[in-house]
C-alpha cells in the first residue's frame, strides 16, 4: 500500500490521504489546512446537531467528515464512494475521528441499479463512470444504486442536506432520484463545473423537480437566487437547489434570501433607498471604521486632507455600504443590498478613474460578493501598476483586498511594502484554487511575498510546497524589488 498522511483540517477533523504532493487533495490540505471551496465553510455553519446528510462522491471525506463533526453523534452521514482504494482511506478517516455517525456506502449513484465501470485517475477526485473505458486506462467494476432505491431500501424518512460531486453524473443521479427529492426535500449542493464544462442545464433539471437554484455569497454565508440561464462566475464550482419549504426554513435562519426579497430588485436606486436609514447614523462611515484599524490610524490624517478636496463622494458611499454589509446586527436583506450596491458604485468608479487604491476596494467587495473573476482582474491591474510605478498611493480611504491585513500593522515607513504584500497575497489566494494548479508560475510572487515580510503561515507553506514539488527557486527579477 502507498504511503499515507493523516492531516488535520481547521475544524479539527482528520483526513487520511495518499502522501504525495502530485495529488490534488493531499497538496491542497497541506497548503490550506482545508478544502479550497467557500461552500465547505458555509456547510459547517449551516448544519446542526442531529441533522441527516448525504455526500455523493465523498472521495477521502473532506466534506463527509466535516459534516459528521457538525451533525454530531445524534446525526447521520451517508458517504458514497465507489473507488475501493479511495473508500479504504475514507474508512481510515472515519476510524481516525472515531465517528459512529458516518455510514460508508461503497457504491456509485446513478439512474439505474446494477454494475458500472469506474475509470480511475491518480487524482481520485477525477474518477468517473464510463461506458467505454479508454484503452490502457485503469478501471474498476463498481455497484450502482439510485437515490430512489436507496431511500426505499433503507426506509429513509428525512434528509437535511445532500452534496453531489460526481464528475458529470449529476443529471443521471437526478433521473434516479425523483421520488427521493420530492419526498425528502433536502437542500442540495451540486457541482456545476466538471473540468472545463459548465453544466448550467442542471438548474433546469432541478426546476422540473420543483427546486429553485441559488448561489453562495461567500462573505455573507448567504444563498441568493441564481436566475435561470445565467452564467456563473468562472471560478464558481457549486450551486444549491431546494424546494420552497426548505427555502423558508433557511430564510428564517438567515441563510437564504427568498426570490421576492427587495434586496433583489433590479433597479439599483430601489435597493439603495432602503439603506438610507441604516447609513444615516454615520456608524458605517470611514471615520468610525477604516480610520480605527491599524493601517487607518497611520493614514487618517492624510485621508482627511484628500476627502476635503471633494472628489471621493462615490467612494466614501461605497465604503459605508460595505461596512453595512459586515454589520451582524443588520438583516440578511440589508447586508446583501449594501454589498451589491457597494460593488456597483466601485465598478462605475474604477471604470471611470481607477486612481489611488480604488482597485483594492473593488477587489475586496467583488470577492465578498462571489465575483471572483472581477476581483482577480482588479488585483492583476493594481499589482502591475504598483510594481511598474514602484509606488502605491494610499492618500484616499481604501479597503485592503483581504481581511487578514485589516489587523496587520504596517511597519513605520513601509506602507508601500504593506500594500503590495496585501495585493499579492490576495491575488495568490484568488487567482487559482491552489498553487497546485499554478505549478511554478506563482513561485516568484510567493518569494516576493516572503521578502516583503508580511506573509502568513499559509503563504510560507505555499512557497515551501512549490519549491519541494518542483525543486526550483524563482529567478531574480526587477519586479522582486521591495518598494
Amino acid at each position: 500500500m502507498s504511503a499515507t498522511a493523516l492531516l488535520t483540517l481547521v475544524d479539527g477533523v482528520r483526513i487520511v490521504v495518499p502522501d504525495s504532493l502530485d495529488l490534488i487533495t493531499a497538496y491542497v490540505l497541506k497548503e490550506q489546512q482545508d478544502w479550497f471551496e467557500d461552500e465547505i465553510k458555509f456547510v459547517r455553519c449551516l448544519l446542526q446537531q442531529g441533522d441527516h446528510v448525504m455526500d455523493i462522491g465523498a472521495n477521502y471525506g473532506v466534506y463527509a467528515l466535516s459534516m459528521a463533526r457538525a451533525v454530531g453523534p445524534a446525526g447521520r452521514v451517508w458517504a458514497f464512494e465507489p473507488a475501493s482504494a479511495t473508500a479504504d482511506l475514507l474508512a481510515a478517516g472515519i476510524s481516525a475521528n472515531a465517528f459512529q455517525q458516518v455510514v460508508l456506502e461503497r457504491c456509485a449513484v446513478s439512474s439505474t441499479v446494477g454494475v458500472a465501470t469506474l475509470s480511475l485517475n491518480d487524482n481520485a477526485e477525477l474518477n468517473a463512470l464510463v461506458v467505454s473505458p479508454s484503452e490502457g486506462g485503469r478501471c474498476e467494476e463498481v455497484p450502482l444504486i439510485t437515490l430512489d432505491a436507496f431511500m426505499e431500501r433503507g426506509g429513509l424518512q428525512h434528509l437535511d442536506f445532500l452534496k453531489i460531486d460526481a464528475e458529470g453524473e449529476e443529471a443521471s443521479i437526478l433521473m434516479g432520484g425523483s421520488r427521493f427529492l420530492s419526498r425528502l426535500s433536502p437542500l442540495v449542493q451540486y457541482e456545476v463545473k466538471a473540468g472545463a464544462v459548465v453544466h448550467t442545464e442542471l438548474a433546469e433539471n432541478f426546476e422540473r423537480l420543483g427546486y429553485r437554484t441559488y448561489r453562495l455569497v461567500p462573505a455573507l454565508n448567504l444563498l441568493v437566487p441564481f436566475p435561470a440561464g445565467s452564467m456563473p462566475d468562472p471560478y464558481l464550482l457549486n450551486l444549491f437547489s431546494c424546494k420552497p419549504d426548505r427555502a423558508r426554513q433557511l430564510a428564517d435562519r438567515g441563510f437564504l434570501l427568498p426570490e421576492d426579497d427587495p434586496a433583489l430588485a433590479s433597479e439599483p436606486q430601489v435597493r439603495r433607498a432602503g439603506l438610507q436609514r441604516a447609513l444615516s447614523s454615520g456608524h458605517h462611515d470611514w471615520m468610525h471604521t477604516l480610520a480605527r484599524r491599524p493601517y487607518g490610524e497611520q493614514l487618517s490624517t492624510l485621508w482627511r486632507d484628500t476627502v476635503k478636496l471633494g472628489n471621493s463622494e462615490e467612494l466614501l458611499q461605497s465604503l459605508s455600504l460595505h461596512e453595512l454589509s459586515r454589520d451582524q446586527t443588520a438583516s440578511a436583506s440589508e447586508r446583501f443590498a449594501a454589498l451589491t450596491a457597494s460593488l456597483e458604485l466601485l465598478q462605475t468608479l474604477c471604470d471611470r478613474e481607477p486612481a489611488f487604491l480604488r482597485l483594492a476596494c473593488l477587489a475586496r467587495v467583488a470577492a465578498d460578493c462571489g465575483e471572483r473573476q472581477l476581483a482577480v482582474n482588479a488585483l492583476r491591474q493594481l499589482s502591475m501598476q504598483i510594481i511598474q510605478q514602484q509606488r502605491a498611493d494610499p492618500s484616499e480611504p481604501f479597503l485592503v483586498p483581504g481581511v487578514r491585513f485589516e489587523s496587520l500593522v504596517p511597519r513605520d515607513g513601509a506602507i508601500g511594502n504593506w500594500i503590495l504584500a496585501a495585493v499579492l497575497e490576495q491575488l495568490e489566494r484568488l487567482e487559482s484554487y491552489s498553487s497546485f494548479y499554478m505549478g511554478t508560475a506563482s513561485l516568484q510572487r510567493l518569494e516576493l511575498i516572503a521578502k516583503l515580510g508580511y506573509g502568513d503561515e499559509e503563504m510560507a507553506r505555499r512557497l515551501c510546497l512549490v519549491q519541494e514539488r518542483f525543486g526550483q527557486r524563482a529567478p531574480h527579477s526587477p519586479a522582486s524589488e521591495c518598494l
